[in-house]
């Protein structure tokens, strides 16, 4: 403890404190950053594989009906010598059924839409002039074509490929197959994670925000628009870019801020496109796991600060005190010198002095009787603050702080309690000044025996509880009725100090208007000697030097007090039981009429 004492709060200590208190709560702040952006980098790569393998499934499942249709002998015939339409539509809508693509085509060179699957549907592609598409530019020279783009009939989204119909080693048409996306952002948005795809010139093609659909990262220049305008790829949409858009570096990992969200990105292309997809991790959760760990180590490292001040301030009371002491004695000295004095000038007032020295005792024996029964009444409060403060301590040790402010709550009220037991030994010459307040009888008996756990628990004591389900009001003074219970509960485990599986037993009942509080317990019982008078003062039951005999007294008082009875009784076949009977409030005998 001396070692407190020592230190001096001087400025380079303090400044030292200062760093501590702050440094070091942002160190660990960071290091618990570095380590889950560590997590989150290895969970988006995860994530990030698998929604691109997800969709480079979506695309290649469909890769080969173009050249399944370029195949076909039917078609080729069909392209080179012309003939009847009807059976390749009808070809046509049978291979895109079972493949379960969106639509599937064929165009002549010429880029008019030949056959189509949906040659049946009101805005089908028959005689449609595709030949600005990219695709079948590509198809044309010879080459796979792929492209995702708006369908410029029902404005519909789709990912293009297609394939040159070749006859006798010529290119004479085009086939294509249309395949629809749209049900993968679907399952998107329901995973709850954000992602989306983006094309060679930043337009997001795919997202699981249906509002960042053909935004563009950044704004497009001029030349850009009009290249994409030309080839009507997002025909109807301005492509405007994301508000707010801007990428920086956070240690190893991509940020991405978009409007007010903040994001760690993961990006990588997919093989076969110009479109690149990207993960996105809201940073929302990185900041609390940081601020949070932050926040406790500061907490934790106040606490340690604030201990040390605690020891080192009782430590000054202590010396304090010490010192009180030690002036006290010579005080003490120099009144004795006083006394001595003062003794041979009395010797002419002897009758007088004798006459104040008896008044003097006669005080003194009130003043003791009264200081018996203070200290018998408020020695359960202190043992319940003595449990309380032993809660707290164990609640620092485990760093349950939320749980602190509740108990400090109930010490703060034991101290209220035992402020106003000095005043009840004047419940024997007048009536308590809050006896017309009306409260729930429930309420004080479990406060009661929430003050008397421990010492059930140190008892071994069974308890058993029987209450109503709806309140029991009565008036009276709810804190000094709660002393009348925790003095019977009391008397109880003393008398069951010498019983195997003690046991006491506790019920509420209405009957009569009267509200009736049992206490029984299954003990050796009462004397019929002490019976009789148990409920004067200084009557008691227990052994020498436990009990005075003011309990029952007092809470007798009390009772008469609130209009009520107070009764004792053995129990068959052994055992004593109390009764308490209140009057009901009149709020409470008209809900029971």
């Amino acid at each position: 403890m001396n070692a407190f004492n020592e230190i001096k709060f001087n400025a380079p200590t303090v400044i030292f404190v200062l760093l501590l208190l702050f440094g070091l709560p942002f160190l660990v702040g960071l290091l618990v950053q570095y380590n889950y952006i560590q997590d989150l980098e290895r969970v988006s790569n995860e994530r990030l594989t698998l929604y691109e393998m997800t969709l480079e499934s979506e695309l290649q499942k469909y890769e080969y009906l173009p050249y399944l249709i370029s195949e076909n002998g039917k078609v080729s015939t069909f392209l080179a010598k012309g003939g009847d339409q009807l059976p390749i539509n009808k070809f046509l809508y049978r291979v895109n059924t079972i493949a379960g693509s969106s639509v599937v085509y064929i165009i002549g060179t010429n880029g008019i839409v030949r056959a189509a699957s949906n040659w049946d549907m009101p805005k089908n592609f028959i005689n449609l002039d595709l030949s600005f598409r990219p695709y079948f530019k590509d198809a044309m020279s010879g080459k796979e074509g792929k492209f995702f783009g708006v369908g410029i009939t029902a404005g519909e989204p789709g990912f293009y490929t297609s394939h040159p119909i070749i006859h006798k080693g010529n290119i004479i048409g085009v086939a294509v197959a249309k395949i629809a996306l749209s049900p993968l952002e679907h399952l998107w948005r329901e995973g709850g994670e954000t992602l989306f795809v983006s094309d060679s010139n930043g337009v997001i093609v795919l997202t699981s925000r249906p509002n960042w659909k053909y935004k563009t990262l950044t704004p497009l220049d001029a030349a850009i628009l009009k290249r994409i305008h030309d080839r009507e790829h997002y025909p109807g949409f301005q492509l405007k870019h994301l508000p707010s858009y801007s990428r920086t570096r956070l240690g190893s990992v991509e940020e991405l801020t978009i409007g007010k969200e903040r994001f760690l990105n993961n990006a990588r292309g997919i093989p076969g496109t110009d479109w690149k997809i990207s993960y996105l991790t809201p940073q929302g959760p990185l900041w609390e796991r940081t601020l949070g760990i932050s926040l406790t180590t500061f907490v934790l490292l106040g606490l340690g600060i604030l201990t040390l001040l605690f020891f080192r301030e009782r430590q000054q009371k202590k010396l304090s005190r010490q010192q009180a002491v030690e002036a006290s004695n010579i005080r003490n000295m120099n009144r004795q010198l006083a006394l001595e004095i003062e003794e041979r000038k009395r010797t002419e007032h002897e009758l007088r002095a004798a006459q104040e020295e008896l008044v003097q005792a006669g005080k003194l024996a009130a003043l003791g009787e009264m200081a018996t029964a203070i200290a018998h009444e408020l020695n359960q409060p202190i043992a319940a603050v003595k449990t309380y403060i032993a809660s707290c301590r164990l609640m620092l040790k485990r760093d349950k702080l939320d749980d602190l402010d509740p108990t400090l709550k109930k010490v703060s009220d034991l101290g209220d309690r035992m402020a106003k037991v000095t005043g009840q030994l004047k419940s024997f010459a007048r009536r308590s000044l809050d006896m017309n307040v009306e409260f729930d009888l429930r309420q004080a008996i479990k406060e009661a025996m929430n003050l008397m756990k421990h010492q059930f628990l140190v008892e071994n004591c069974y308890l058993r509880l029987s209450m109503p389900g709806h309140p029991v009001l009565i008036l009276g003074d709810r804190m000094r009725l709660e002393q009348v219970l925790i003095n019977l509960f009391r008397n109880a485990l003393d008398a069951l100090q010498e019983t195997e599986s003690p046991f006491i037993g506790v019920k509420l009942s209405m009957e009569n208007d009267m509200a009736v509080i049992r206490v029984w317990d299954n003990g050796p019982g009462i004397a019929e000697e002490v019976g009789k008078k148990i409920f004067e003062p200084f009557v008691t039951t227990k052994k020498e030097g436990i009990g005075v005999g003011l309990g029952l007294s007092i809470s007798f008082k009390i009772i008469k007090d609130m209009k009520g009875n107070f009764l004792v009784a053995n129990r068959a076949p052994h055992g004593a039981e109390f009764f308490v009977q209140i009057p009901l409030s009149k709020n409470q005998q008209k809900r029971e009429s």
